[in-house]
C-alpha cells in the first residue's frame, strides 16, 4: 500500500517537473528561468529512477536505477544553489573560479558513485531490506556520502542565509515571493534529517519524497510573483538592445561586461574590446583614458571611413553603500546633433549672402585676437572697405546685380587675405579685415594689392559686366589705442578720408 501511494506521487510529481522543465526551457529568458529548468530536469531524473527502484523486484534492476537517479541528485544542491544566488543578485560570483568551486564535489560523487563497485567510497554496502512485506534496498553510507551530505547542507545553509537577507530588505510582492522562497529552503532540512536518521527504519528516500514541494514553491514564486525575472529581461534588453556602446568595469577599470554597440564604437578608435584592463585596450588614446579615469563628459571626434564621427562619451560611478564598487561608460553616436550644431553656429556667424563672418562673429573674433595681441605685445592692423557707388550699381542692375557684385568681392577678399585674418561683412557693401601681427606699412601694402586687383575685376551678371572700386582705410593698434572701439573708429575715419578724397584709395589712420 505504502508502495503505491509513493509511486503515483512520484508519478505525477515527475510528469509536474516535466512540465517545468520544458516551460522554464521555452518560455523562461533569464537567467533564473534557465537555472530552474535545469534543477527541474535534475530532480526529474532523480524522481524517475527512484520511481522505477523501489518497483524494481531484484536488487540488480534496484540497483541499476539507483545508479541513473545520480545523474541527477549529485547536481541538484549545487543547482538549487545557483537559483539562489541568481534570484538575489550574486551570480557574480558563478563566473568562472566560483562556477568550478560550486560544482566541483557534485562531479566527484557523480564519478564515485558510478565507480562504486570497485572502491565502496560511496556506499560501502548493499543489500535487501523487508519492511511489512515489501522489499527495499539497504545501502550503507561509505565516506564520500557524508562529504556529499555536508555539502548539501552547506548549499542549504547558504541559500537559506541569501533568501532572508533579501527577505529583510524586501517589501510587498517581493515580500512574498522571498517568503515562499525560504519556506522552499528550509522543507529540504527535514528531509536531509529524515535521511540521516533513517526514520522507523524502513529505507525510504524522504529526500525524494520532500522535494517536489519546495520546487513546486519555487516555481510559484517564479511564475506567480516574477518580477525579478522582468527586471532582469528588462535591464538586459536595455543593456543589450540600446544604441549607445554600453562598458560595466569593476573599480579597477577592468571590462566585465559589454553590448553590442561598445563593439563598433571602439573600432572607431581603432582598439578592440574584450575582458580586460581599459587603460590597456585604449594604449593609443591615453588622453582619452585618462578623461575617462577622470569621468569628464566629452564629445570626441574621429574620421570613419572619411566621415566625420562625433561621439559623447559619459562616466558614471556604481555605489554600494557609498563605496566605488565599479564604472558604467556610455558611448554615444552625436554625430547628427553635432553636424546641426555646427550648421546652427555657422549660420548664427556666417553673412548668408556672402559667406563671411557676419558683424557679430566678426567683432567676437576680432575682439578675442585682439587682446592675444595686446598680451604678446604683438602688432595689429584692421582695414575698412566700402564699395564705391554702391547705391549706383543696385539702381542700374537691380538687387541681383548689387549681390551678385558683393558675392564676387567676398571671393576675392576669401582669396586675397591669409587664413588667420579676419574677414567680415560689417553691413550693406562695408567690409572689415583684421591683420594679425601686421604693422600700418605692410597692412597699407597689401590693402593696395587688393584695391588694384578689384579695380580689374569684373563681375558678369547675366549679359552685363559690372566693375567696382573700393576705398579702404587702415589703422594700427599702438599704445594710445585704448580698446578694439578705438581701433576700428580709427579705420573708420581713414576710410571717410579716402571716401572724401575721390575714392578709389587706400589711407592710413595718423
Amino acid at each position: 500500500m505504502i508502495i503505491k501511494f509513493v509511486s503515483i506521487y512520484l508519478y505525477i510529481g515527475v510528469l509536474l517537473l516535466s512540465f517545468m522543465f520544458i516551460n522554464s526551457f521555452v518560455r523562461g529568458k533569464s537567467s533564473y528561468a534557465k537555472a530552474f529548468g535545469a534543477l527541474s530536469l535534475t530532480l526529474q531524473i532523480y524522481l524517475l529512477g527512484y520511481l522505477v527502484e523501489i518497483n524494481a523486484s531484484s536488487l540488480q534492476d534496484m540497483y541499476f536505477w539507483n545508479q541513473v537517479q545520480y545523474f541527477g541528485i549529485p547536481f541538484f544542491p549545487a543547482l538549487w544553489l545557483m537559483v539562489s544566488m541568481l534570484y538575489t543578485g550574486k551570480g557574480k560570483f558563478l563566473q568562472g573560479f566560483g562556477g568550478l568551486v560550486v560544482f566541483a564535489i557534485p562531479i566527484f560523487t557523480f564519478l564515485l558513485r558510478l565507480s562504486n563497485d570497485w572502491h565502496h567510497l560511496y556506499y560501502s554496502q548493499i543489500g535487501i531490506h523487508q519492511f511489512m512485506g515489501v522489499n527495499y534496498m539497504l545501502l550503507i553510507k561509505g565516506p564520500w556520502y557524508y562529504i556529499q551530505t555536508a555539502y548539501v547542507l552547506i548549499t542549504l545553509v547558504l541559500c537559506t542565509w541569501f533568501y532572508v537577507q533579501r527577505f529583510r530588505n524586501s517589501t510587498g510582492d517581493e515580500r512574498i515571493q522571498f517568503r515562499l522562497l525560504l519556506l522552499a529552503s528550509v522543507l529540504p532540512y527535514l528531509a536531509l534529517l529524515l535521511v540521516t536518521v533513517n526514520l522507523f527504519g524502513i529505507g525510504i528516500d524522504y529526500t525524494a519524497l520532500i522535494l517536489p514541494p519546495c520546487v513546486l514553491l519555487i516555481n510559484l514564486s517564479l511564475t506567480r510573483y516574477n518580477f525579478l525575472e522582468i527586471k532582469d529581461l528588462a535591464r538586459e534588453r536595455v543593456f543589450e538592445d540600446s544604441s549607445a556602446g554600453l562598458i560595466l568595469m569593476n573599480r579597477f577599470y577592468r571590462v566585465v561586461d559589454f553590448n553590442e554597440a561598445s563593439i563598433t564604437f571602439f573600432s572607431w578608435f581603432n582598439a578592440s574590446l574584450k575582458e580586460d584592463q581599459l587603460e590597456i585596450l585604449l594604449a593609443k588614446h591615453p588622453d582619452l583614458w585618462e578623461r575617462i579615469k577622470n569621468s569628464e563628459d566629452q564629445v570626441c571626434h574621429f574620421s570613419v571611413a572619411k566621415e566625420d564621427r562625433y561621439v559623447n562619451i559619459n562616466t558614471r560611478s556604481i555605489q554600494n553603500k557609498k563605496e566605488t564598487v565599479g564604472h558604467l561608460i556610455t558611448f554615444e553616436d552625436v554625430t547628427e546633433r553635432e553636424s546641426l550644431k555646427q550648421r546652427l553656429t555657422e549660420i548664427a556667424n556666417t553673412d548668408e549672402l556672402t559667406g563671411l563672418n557676419n558683424r557679430r562673429r566678426f567683432r567676437e573674433c576680432a575682439e578675442k585676437a585682439d587682446q592675444q595681441a595686446r598680451s604678446v605685445q604683438e602688432t595689429l592692423s584692421v582695414l575698412m572697405m566700402d564699395i564705391d557707388f554702391f547705391k549706383k550699381i543696385n539702381d542700374s542692375y537691380g538687387h541681383h546685380g548689387g549681390d551678385a557684385v558683393l558675392r564676387n568681392f567676398s571671393a576675392m577678399l576669401k582669396e586675397a587675405f591669409r587664413g588667420t585674418d579676419i574677414v567680415g561683412r560689417i553691413g550693406g557693401e562695408e567690409f572689415a579685415v583684421v591683420l594679425l601681427n601686421t604693422d600700418a606699412e605692410k597692412a597699407y601694402a597689401k590693402a593696395e594689392d587688393f584695391r588694384k586687383a578689384v579695380a580689374q575685376k569684373t563681375t558678369i551678371f547675366g549679359e552685363k559686366c559690372i566693375t567696382v572700386t573700393v576705398s579702404i582705410g587702415v589703422a594700427e593698434r599702438d599704445q594710445t589705442t585704448t580698446d578694439f572701439d578705438a581701433l576700428i573708429n580709427h579705420a573708420d575715419h581713414a576710410l571717410y578720408q579716402a571716401k572724401h578724397s575721390g575714392r578709389n584709395r587706400t589711407v592710413i589712420a595718423h
